[in-house]
């Protein structure tokens, strides 16, 4: 059996099976991008980085909005906002890494990504899908 490498560390399990195996994904992502700023040599690209958490993103948003939806969540407007919120930003940090010149720029443009997908990931985890996860596990 090959074990696999957990990088999602568990104060960040929420509770709901489906949910926190997607966000173990992300945390591969942000592994990812750790490594290649660590090591400019790396087999990690940044831009096959950004590309892949930029699609992930978008599935793992969806999943959550259908289930809010199913489930007539109260607070899915707020939810869905800082989920709007993280793709707008995103999409900023992707344009402005597609129009840099050399590696010193990109690796600046991912040092500001990681130190905001950090942020993000531990408040919007750690508290509002934390929220949903508990609602999601009363509805079943």
């Amino acid at each position: 059996m090959i074990e696999q490498e957990n990088y999602m560390p568990e104060k960040f399990r929420i509770g709901h099976p489906a949910i926190d195996v997607q966000h173990e994904v992300l945390f591969v992502f942000y592994h990812e991008l750790m490594l290649s700023l660590q090591n400019a040599d790396d087999s990690y690209h940044l831009s096959d980085i950004f590309l892949g958490l930029g699609s992930y993103v978008l599935n793992h948003f969806k999943f959550e909005e259908d289930a809010m939806l199913a489930t007539h969540y109260e607070q899915s407007a707020a939810h869905c906002e800082e989920h709007h919120l993280l793709k707008e930003k995103v999409a900023e940090f992707h344009n402005r890494f597609v129009s840099v010149k050399n590696m010193k720029e990109e690796h600046a443009i991912a040092q500001e990504i990681a130190v905001f997908l950090a942020n993000w990931l531990e408040h919007h985890i750690a508290e509002v899908d934390k929220q949903l996860a508990h609602h999601l596990n009363q509805w079943q």
